[in-house]
């Protein structure tokens, strides 16, 4: 079942993980195929956490990495394709004070900075959680200072679990070679 909540209520359109897709959705939310809130977060070069789904973005024709980019780069970039690239912070204002649940999708981050104002905004809202694919995940919260992370994420008791299979909980499923192993897989029913 396909959940009408996706990139903000928008997918497959121009307007996927956007505020205005998302006050689109609100206004026609399909409660029958509506599941829980869904975009993706990223941090561009300059430290900005925002909302996108790709890796790379098309800038006057030119294919490039977003990780490579400032969020004033970014941003032209989205306007010259007609799409308004939100902040993490712009969304979670949008959604924060609804009642329904929320998934915030880690595609990449890789500053102390963003874990931290990711952890910390979440921790302080209702149903929501975070989710990323064990690769990105891996990314994200590098081994070396992934312990640090996973006593966070507990003291503030989040939920950070695994897209696709939401019973399995990353940091706890990465503390163990056997758990990570079975972690991996994109469907392994009844683990």
């Amino acid at each position: 079942m396909k959940n009408s909540g996706h990139r903000l209520g928008a997918s497959g359109t121009n307007l996927e993980n956007t505020i205005q897709g998302l006050r689109n959705s609100i206004d026609n939310l399909d409660e029958k195929k509506f599941r829980y809130w869904e975009f993706d977060i990223r941090e561009s070069i300059d430290g900005v956490v925002f909302v996108f789904h790709d890796d790379l973005i098309n800038l006057n024709g030119e294919i490039i990495e977003i990780s490579k980019m400032t969020f004033s780069e970014i941003k032209d970039a989205g306007k010259t394709l007609d799409i308004s690239i939100p902040t993490f912070e712009e969304v979670v204002i949008e959604l924060e004070n609804r009642k329904e649940k929320v998934m915030v999708e880690i595609k990449e981050i890789f500053s102390d900075q963003a874990r931290n104002e990711i952890i910390n905004r979440v921790s302080e809202l209702e149903n929501w959680k975070i989710m990323a694919t064990p690769e990105r995940f891996e990314k994200s919260f590098p081994k070396e200072s992934r312990a640090f992370w996973r006593k966070e994420i507990k003291e503030l008791e989040i939920k950070f679990v695994r897209v696709g299979r939401h019973r399995v909980e990353l940091f706890k499923a990465s503390g163990s070679y056997w758990r990570w192993k079975m972690a991996k897989p994109k469907w392994l029913f009844g683990f």
